[in-house]
């Protein structure tokens, strides 16, 4: 959970944990990692919103922008689907993320070009270490978009196939969505006091601005539309602006190419009050059991989490609460 106009993280938790008090008691060594930050994965389809936001900044597409979609797109001997084998037809760019469409996305890459591409996300900070003042941070991996011929891999990277990224990494890219386009420094404590009581405050930091804040405002109208009308209805909280995106990723096979079969990582990312954003979420959930989307699990865990922290900070509604039936 970040505070997505300053970078500081409210909240950061990974389930199974372990109590620091007896340590000594843990037979697993993995649960000692924050996979947080330790732990880059492919993120899958809450990376379309920052390839649109590219394409929205750099003026290649506006959120009316249209295409046709047929299904598929054929590259280099592969073939290229979207969930489900959907045809979805003439499409605007909201549909695309209301709809989550894999075909959109690499119409938005193409018109953006490759080189763009790659560099927009370095400024969103992937394949970069964030910076937060805590131990074994990994970078991510960009490392498939470095030297390539062709576009393959350039169009799975625009739906969040074949790049790695940190939950903390997902999560400031958010928070730069939200608070007007300037990517923050994770920052994990308020202040310092030191021996003689004197307090010295950490000062908010930015790295750099990395869409413009008419971009900002797009994509943030664009959120809303799909929690309103796509796949992001369970994360809504009544009353406010919420904005986000689901996404279902496929999870690389170990010592292998390809992906594992029945294996998936959901997740579901956004913000809120879109006008005024607050709080910014990342939920994450490792091979899920019995449920195949993540508009199933990690969207109303989102969900819950984002109406609790908008009641506990007494952010007042915005928006019509509807009245339940006697």
């Amino acid at each position: 959970v970040i505070e997505p106009k300053t970078g500081k993280i409210i909240a950061m938790a990974t389930v199974p944990d372990f109590n620091p008090n007896e340590y000594g008691k843990v037979e697993d060594l993995s649960l000692f990692m924050n996979q947080n930050i330790s732990l880059p994965y492919e993120p899958g389809s809450i990376m379309k919103p920052i390839t649109m936001a590219i394409g929205l900044d750099t003026g290649k597409v506006g959120p009316n922008t249209e295409y046709v979609d047929t299904g598929s797109i054929s590259e280099a001997g592969y073939t290229i689907n979207n969930a489900e084998n959907k045809v979805y037809g003439r499409s605007s760019m909201i549909k695309v993320l209301e709809e989550s469409i894999n075909t959109g996305m690499i119409f938005v890459e193409r018109l953006v070009g490759n080189n763009d591409f790659r560099e927009a996300l370095k400024r969103f900070g992937f394949g970069a270490k964030t910076g937060v003042r805590l131990p074994a941070e990994h970078a991510g991996n960009l490392k498939n978009l470095d030297n390539v011929r062709g576009d393959l891999q350039f169009f799975t990277a625009s739906f969040g196939q074949g790049i790695t990224a940190t939950p903390l990494q997902l999560a400031m890219a958010y928070a730069a969505l939200a608070n007007g386009g300037v990517l923050m420094q994770p920052q994990i404590v308020d202040q310092f006091i030191k021996a003689d009581g004197t307090i010295v405050p950490v000062e908010s930091r930015e790295v750099r601005r990395v869409i413009s804040q008419e971009a900002s405002e797009q994509i943030g109208k664009m959120l809303r539309s799909v929690v309103v009308n796509g796949h992001g209805k369970r994360a809504d909280v009544p009353g406010y602006l919420v904005g986000g995106k689901t996404g279902t990723a496929q999870v690389a096979k170990t010592g292998e190419k390809g992906y594992a079969d029945g294996q998936t990582i959901g997740s579901f990312a956004g913000y809120a009050p879109i006008n005024d954003p607050k709080f910014a979420i990342l939920v994450k959930f490792d091979n899920p059991k019995d449920v195949i989307w993540a508009e199933s699990s990690a969207a109303p865990t989102f969900g819950k989490i984002m109406e609790f922290l908008l009641s506990y900070a007494r952010i007042q509604p915005t928006e019509p609460i509807p009245q339940s039936k006697p």
